[in-house]
């Protein structure tokens, strides 16, 4: 699994990508445009949406057993 040192860093790729995927359904832009925020959302989240949540849940308890 992909943990970074900080949090807030784990915080700001998921509203990113929420914020590109929400783009792709509210904004009328074209296809290329929408498959571009698809991939980049992809990217930020290292995969699937539940993968990221899963690391996010893992390394919260990494940081309280410290």
């Amino acid at each position: 699994m992909y943990c970074h040192n900080s949090i807030t860093r784990h915080l700001i790729r998921g509203l990113s990508a929420l914020m590109l995927i929400i783009g792709v359904f509210v904004f009328q832009l074209s296809l290329f445009i929408k498959l571009l925020f698809v991939i980049c959302a992809f990217f930020l989240l290292r995969g699937c949406p539940a993968c990221w949540f899963l690391n996010l849940i893992n390394k919260l308890q990494t940081n309280k057993g410290e």
